[in-house]
């Protein structure tokens, strides 16, 4: 992360504490699902002549809501000392994932 993020973020994180930032980011993800789901829906179903319509706008949106989502996620990290945590399960869903994946594409080619 670039330091004066970085920096910018923990003076946000230490002005509102533990407990806005826990439920502000419960706000934000509860936005992220909100714009995600305006996106598959958007993808899926044919509104208004074509699926493709308003796509962009929609993927924006959703982009600025992840956004918000990183940013407060980073605070929370640094607000309760969870940095190592955070990197451990982090690379621990990447590989349990492509584990995942090698299962899957082994069972269709047998």
């Amino acid at each position: 992360m670039n330091a004066k993020r970085a920096a910018k973020l923990m003076r946000i994180a230490r002005y509102y504490g533990e407990e806005k930032q826990v439920c502000k980011l419960i706000e934000e993800l509860g936005e992220a699902v909100s714009a995600a789901s305006d996106v598959l829906m958007r993808m899926t179903f044919r509104e208004d002549g074509g699926k493709g319509t308003d796509l962009q706008e929609r993927l924006e949106h959703l982009a600025a809501e992840l956004a918000d989502v990183q940013n407060v996620a980073e605070q929370v990290v640094y607000l309760f000392g969870l940095e190592l945590d955070f990197k451990v399960a982090r690379q621990a869903g990447v590989d349990k994932t492509i584990k995942r994946i090698e299962e899957e594409q082994k069972c269709d080619t047998d």
